[in-house]
């Protein structure tokens, strides 16, 4: 698992100095104007102003961590319920309770200061005079909430977290398989009458003697999750029970992999804070700390990962939420504010000053300065990225991998000591798009080299010198330089069944069939050896989603080209076997794996620098080729990951293995010269185009 870069750890002190002992009168608090600079008005919008003993207690960790992070900093603080917003006077108001530290409180414990908050007054605000809103939510289910239209207005007046679109598609835990089909889910089913529900438990997988039957729009904390057995003779009843209760329910699979404890992994801002493992206790099957269960750190499965940062992305109005899932990657729901403890307790990371600190910088342009102030493009010169820049994320990756490997070069039949940073290539030359090779690579490492034979026929599985063809462009490189038959970077780690890939995408990483869909690895691997083999795998694909999450952090979207070579004619497993192809083929799944604007500014200038020399080099969009893993997988717009994969026919640039000696596999280098010019400009049009769409 990554961590973060650049969040609060606990050091001492942690926290800057409390408010003085005197207070402005009630009266008075909101009477003065706003100013730049000055403290922030905050309101935390719940239920309750406190669910314990406690005067002030949100009841959930994450909340009350920012709560106390945003009291100790002195920031004005009040608290409202949906309940508590109306109308006044032509102005909308809230009937809010003020909160203020007690005088008393020594400042030990900072991070829960909200326990040494009271509330002191009472007094109808208007809303324009508050700049930030922190809405747990707890009282908000539908778009029929009353007084939901308020806070809708608020939102376009100040600071919203999280907003009522987040706070809405978080609450309908529906929503997870709506937005992300494509990903693992339990199967799940929506139910508004007892007649559905019974038809939907009567469609669910029998392995397990129970299902879960949960509140549609629950808030969460476990309170409304509960465990049915199928063979219970009251099952009917209860489930009336439950249709009439809630209005509208899910029924859905029992996994029994839950007693081994789920996963939360939490973001922010599309950056990943960290992961947890939750442990129910004993006699429990339920999950929620609130329910005591424990929380340790764990180190996310590169699939585990990729499974939440994608469900992450496709709910891109939240900023701050996390993803409950099983070890199988199983998604179980999306929550807004997930809890603070686990976080603080495994990592040492105080979510509520990573939130504050983020939200005084936005809205004060001041705040705790943060490590990730340094990572900010701005490039001495245009278009390149300052001298210093920084790359923890990478090299937090590489770390583990610091070691020399003999290989053995597959073209040349040469050995070399090489280092993981020269099998695994990161080239960061400008941050306007991120430019993948997964295909170029000739080596393989010597203590595997006996698994495969190594002749000719293997050159034809490389996507040879097409690291070549992408050698002018700008952007931020990532190149493989292992043979793909060794591991494949541009497939599934595990494998997928056809129908769901194209059939020449089905095969695992690590199990390479050739282009006459023959298995090149001789022998299987032992545990150990496949371990090591899909190391490299995962450092590729653990670097790439790095890549795309900081270019959309620090830009708003990120921009990645996946880039290939292809035989000018069709060999072995492919639909258009012994046919010519176009020169470049640009791969888009059928113009969707990118904004249209993108995909045509890239395809207009490819065509007009391909068409000025006279050449007859030809264009083409997703024949033979639509897009592999890479594009597929990591293919997003709606949450503004733009993929647009390339394929250049070998004819354009080399001669290929069917030329006769010496010419064969000898690069055209003015024919190369000039694929390199219309592939920098088609990669510029793209990134313009880009830019245009988000600024």
């Amino acid at each position: 698992m990554a961590q973060v870069v650049g969040v609060t750890r606990i050091h001492s002190p942690i926290l800057v100095a409390g408010p003085d002992d005197s207070q402005l009168p009630s009266e008075q608090a909101f009477e003065q104007a706003y100013y730049p600079g000055g403290p922030l008005t905050i309101g935390f919008e719940s239920a309750r102003v406190t669910y314990s003993e406690f005067a002030v207690d949100l009841y959930n960790s994450g909340v009350n961590q920012i709560l106390s992070v945003a009291a100790v900093r002195d920031h004005r603080l009040l608290h409202f319920s949906m309940a508590d917003l109306h109308e006044r006077d032509g102005e909308y108001v809230a009937e809010a309770a003020i909160l203020e530290l007690d005088p008393a409180w020594d400042r030990t414990e900072p991070l829960h200061a909200h326990r040494h908050l009271r509330v002191v007054d009472r007094c109808t605000v208007p809303l324009t005079e508050v700049q930030l809103f922190v809405v747990r939510g707890d009282d908000i289910r539908t778009e029929r909430t009353v007084n939901i239209e308020v806070l809708q207005w608020a939102a376009a007046h100040a600071k919203v977290l999280e907003t009522v679109e987040a706070t809405l598609s978080t609450t309908d835990k529906y929503a997870p398989v709506e937005r992300g089909p494509q990903l693992p889910h339990p199967v799940t089913f929506s139910a508004a009458t007892l007649p559905q529900a019974i038809e939907a438990i009567e469609r669910l997988p029998r392995e397990e003697p129970y299902f879960v039957l949960k509140d549609r729009y629950g808030y969460g904390c476990g309170a409304d999750v509960h465990r049915l057995a199928f063979d219970d003779p009251g099952l009917e009843d209860e489930v009336a029970g439950y249709v009439e209760a809630y209005g509208h329910v899910l029924i859905q699979e029992f996994c029994a992999e839950v007693g081994d404890g789920d996963l939360v992994v939490t973001f922010f801002d599309d950056e990943l804070l960290g992961a947890l493992r939750r442990i129910p206790v004993e006699g429990e099957w339920r999950t929620n700390a609130s329910i005591g269960a424990d929380q340790v750190g764990i180190t996310l499965t590169p699939e585990q990962e990729s499974i939440a940062r994608a469900l992450k992305r496709s709910f891109p109005e939240c900023r701050l939420a996390s993803v409950d899932m099983l070890d199988s990657g199983r998604i179980l729901e999306i929550n807004a504010f997930p809890g603070g403890e686990g976080l603080l307790r495994n990592y040492e990371i105080v979510l509520g000053e990573v939130v504050m600190d983020r939200l005084e910088k936005e809205l004060l342009g001041t705040g705790v300065e943060q490590e990730v102030t340094a990572l900010t493009w701005k490039a001495e010169k245009p278009g390149h990225f300052p001298t210093g820049t920084r790359w923890p994320e990478v090299e937090e990756l590489y770390a583990v991998h610091e070691r020399q490997r003999e290989v053995y070069d597959v073209l040349s039949g040469d050995r070399f000591d090489l280092g993981i940073r020269e099998l695994i290539e990161f080239d960061p030359r400008s941050p306007e798009y991120i430019v993948s090779i997964p295909h170029a690579g000739v080596f393989v490492p010597e203590v595997f080299r006996d698994r495969f034979r190594l002749g000719e026929d293997a050159l034809v599985e490389i996507d040879l010198y097409s690291d070549l063809c992408y050698e002018m462009a700008d952007g931020m490189h990532l190149r493989s330089d292992l043979a793909p038959f060794f591991v494949d970077m541009n497939r599934t780690r595990e494998g997928a069944d056809e129908g769901e890939l194209p059939r020449h995408l089905t095969n695992p990483a690590h199990e390479y069939y050739s282009v006459e869909d023959t298995l090149m690895l001789r022998e299987p691997y032992t545990p150990e050896e496949e371990e090591e083999v899909l190391g490299y795998y995962d450092l590729y694909h653990g670097l790439l989603d790095r890549l795309i999450d900081r270019m959309r952090r620090e830009r708003g979207y990120a921009l990645l080209f996946d880039c290939h070579s292809m035989t000018s004619t069709g060999l072995g497993r492919v639909a258009d076997k012994g046919e010519d192809r176009a020169d470049f083929v640009a791969g888009t799944l059928d113009g969707t794996s990118a904004h249209g604007a993108i995909i045509d500014s890239f395809m207009t200038t490819l065509r007009n620098e391909a068409s000025g020399h006279g050449l007859g080099l030809t264009i083409a969009s997703d024949v033979p080729y639509s897009g592999g893993f890479i594009t597929r997988s990591h293919h997003d717009p709606e949450g503004h990951v733009h993929v647009i994969q390339l394929e250049v026919a070998m004819d354009a640039y080399m001669y290929e293995a069917v030329a006769q000696s010496p010419k064969r596999y000898a690069l055209k280098r003015p024919r190369l010269r000039i694929v390199r010019r219309a592939v920098q400009a088609a990669f510029r049009a793209a990134a313009e185009a880009a830019e245009q769409i988000y600024h």
